[in-house]
C-alpha cells in the first residue's frame, strides 16, 4: 500500500480525485478505532504485505503514515490546502506535476525511467504506533464523507465508476483481509473493462462534440465593393461628404469664379455619371494640387483639407477592410460530421451493452459484504443522519450494508450500530494506494492559505 499523509480536511477532495484520474476502479476508507475494531487493526499491520497485494491496481486503499502527527511544538501554526479560484491549483493538480514541488515527495509505481519510490510491503512502524495513526484519521474521514458516527465502525468503498458507493459497516470479528479479498477477485468487471471504461468516456465526449455544428467565424474581403460613383453616393457618409463639397465650393466661388465653375460643373457631371472611384480620385486629387497652387489660398478656407477628406472616404468606401463573419457549416462538412458521429454512436452503444451487463464495484461490494458478514440490510443512508453535517462529499451516493442477525462465523448476533458518544479529535489525515503524495503543512506555496491559533 502506498500513503498520502494530508494534515487537512480540504485536501481529501483532491485526494479522492487524484485516485480517480489514475484509473482505480475504486478508493476504500478504512473507518475504524482500535478501541472499537482492535482485531481489525492488528490484521491491518499484521497482513499489510496480503492486503496490499490483494487489492493490486483496481482498489486504492486510504491509510494513515504517523510520520505526519503533528508534534506539540508545531501546533501553533499550520498550512491548509484551500483551492485557489483563478489558477485551479489543486483541481488541476496532476501527479506528474506535483513531482517538483518542494513540499511534495511523489512517487508513482511501475514507471521505471523516473524517480521511483517503493511500495510499502510492511507497516513501517510499530504496530501500535500504525494503530493510533489510523484511529487518528477516523473522525476527519467520517465527518468529509458525511458518515455517523454510530455507523462505525466500518469501510467505505467509493465506487468511481458507478452511480453509488457502500457503507460496509463491520463486525468485530470481521476479517479485513477477506473482505478485500472476495472484493478484488470479483470486482465487477473483467479484464480488460478498465480500457472499456476509458474508451466510454471518450466516445461520449466525441458524441457531444460531433453533435455541434461546424459554424466559425472569419475575417472575409467584400468581394463585391461600391467603386463606381453611383454606388459610392449610396453610402451615407460618402454621399455626406461630396455634399459638404458642394457647399464649400458654393462658399468660395468669389474667390476664382472662372476655376470655382469649372471644379462645380465637374463634380455635377461626376456624380450623374457612373464613373469609376478612380476618376472621382483624380478628380479630388487635382483640386488639392490646384488649392496648393493657387496665389489667394487662404481665401480658398482650407478646401485642399476637404478634398483630402472626401478623397479618404472615397478610398474607405471603395476599399473596405476584411470583416469577421458568420460562416455556416457546408452541406458537404455536415454529411461527414453526422456520418461520424453515428459510427461513434454506434460505437458507444456497444461498449455500453458490454459495461451494462457487469454488475460493478458497488454490487460487487454487497455481494463481498454478504459472503463475509452474513445476512444484511442495504438501503441509503437516512437523511437525518448526514443533512446537519458539514461535508462536500456528496453522501446520498451512499448505500450502508449493515449485517443483522448472527454471524456466519461463530453464530454470535452482532449488530454493528454503536452510538459512541464524544469524538476524538485529530490532526493528520492519510491515504494509501494512490502513489504517494505526501503535504506537508511547513510551507507557503501559491494556493496554500495559513491558518493560526486553531485545530483541525
Amino acid at each position: 500500500m502506498w500513503n498520502v499523509p494530508v494534515t487537512g480536511l480540504e485536501v481529501l477532495a483532491y485526494v479522492v480525485k487524484a485516485a480517480r484520474r489514475e484509473r482505480y476502479l475504486g478508493l476504500m476508507v478504512i473507518l475504524a478505532r482500535t478501541a472499537e475494531a482492535r482485531t481489525l487493526h492488528e490484521e491491518l499491520v499484521r497482513d499489510w504485505t496480503s492486503i496490499h497485494d490483494v487489492t493490486g491496481q483496481s482498489i486504492a486503499v486510504l491509510c494513515p503514515d504517523p510520520r505526519f502527527v503533528l508534534r506539540e511544538s508545531e501546533k501553533a501554526g499550520r498550512y491548509h490546502a484551500i483551492e485557489n479560484m483563478v489558477t485551479n491549483y489543486w483541481s488541476d493538480l496532476t501527479l506528474d506535476e506535483a513531482r517538483g514541488l518542494p513540499h511534495t515527495r511523489l512517487v508513482i509505481p511501475g514507471q521505471d525511467s523516473l524517480p521511483r519510490g517503493r511500495p510499502v510491503p510492511f507497516p513501517p512502524y510499530p504496530a501500535e504506533v500504525q494503530q493510533a495513526a489510523w484511529t487518528e484519521a477516523v473522525t476527519r474521514c467520517a465527518t468529509y464523507f458525511g458518515i455517523h458516527e454510530s455507523r462505525l465502525p466500518a469501510v467505505l468503498v467509493l465506487c468511481f465508476r458507478d452511480e453509488q458507493d457502500v457503507l460496509i459497516q463491520l463486525r468485530p470479528q470481521t476479517s479485513i483481509y477477506k473482505l478485500c479479498k472476495r472484493i478484488a477477485s470479483d470486482p465487477g468487471y473483467e479484464p480488460g473493462d478498465a480500457d472499456r471504461l476509458d474508451e466510454r468516456d471518450k466516445l461520449a465526449e466525441l458524441v457531444k462534440l460531433l453533435a455541434i455544428a461546424e459554424d466559425s467565424e472569419a475575417l472575409v474581403p467584400d468581394n463585391n465593393p461600391p467603386r463606381t460613383m453611383r454606388r459610392l453616393l449610396t453610402v451615407a457618409k460618402v454621399s455626406a461628404q461630396f455634399e459638404g463639397l458642394r457647399k464649400h465650393l458654393s462658399m468660395i466661388a468669389n474667390v476664382d469664379p472662372d476655376l470655382n465653375l469649372a471644379w462645380c460643373t465637374e463634380l455635377d457631371e461626376l456624380t450623374d455619371s457612373d464613373a469609376d472611384h478612380n476618376a472621382v480620385l483624380s478628380y479630388l486629387s487635382e483640386m488639392t494640387q490646384a488649392v496648393h497652387a493657387h496665389p489667394r489660398k487662404t481665401e480658398l478656407l482650407s478646401l485642399n483639407k476637404k478634398a483630402r477628406k472626401v478623397e479618404r472616404m472615397v478610398e474607405a468606401a471603395a476599399n473596405p477592410p476584411p470583416e469577421w463573419r458568420y460562416i455556416p457549416e457546408s452541406p458537404t462538412t455536415r454529411a461527414k460530421r453526422e456520418a461520424k458521429r453515428a459510427r461513434a454512436q454506434a460505437e458507444l452503444a456497444e461498449l455500453e451493452r458490454v459495461l451494462n451487463s457487469r454488475p460493478g464495484l458497488a454490487a460487487a461490494c454487497k455481494t463481498a459484504a454478504r459472503a463475509e458478514l452474513g445476512a444484511c440490510e442495504i438501503a441509503h443512508l437516512e437523511l437525518d443522519e448526514y443533512i446537519r453535517i458539514p461535508r462536500d462529499y456528496p453522501t446520498e451516493r451512499i448505500h450502508a450494508v449493515t449485517p443483522i442477525g448472527p454471524s456466519p462465523d461463530d453464530g454470535a448476533n452482532t449488530a454493528t450500530h454503536n452510538d459512541i458518544s464524544g469524538t476524538v479529535n485529530g490532526t493528520v489525515v492519510q491515504a494509501g494506494h494512490i502513489d504517494s503524495v505526501h503535504f506537508h503543512d511547513r510551507r507557503r506555496w501559491f494556493g496554500i492559505k495559513r491558518k493560526r491559533g486553531r485545530q483541525q
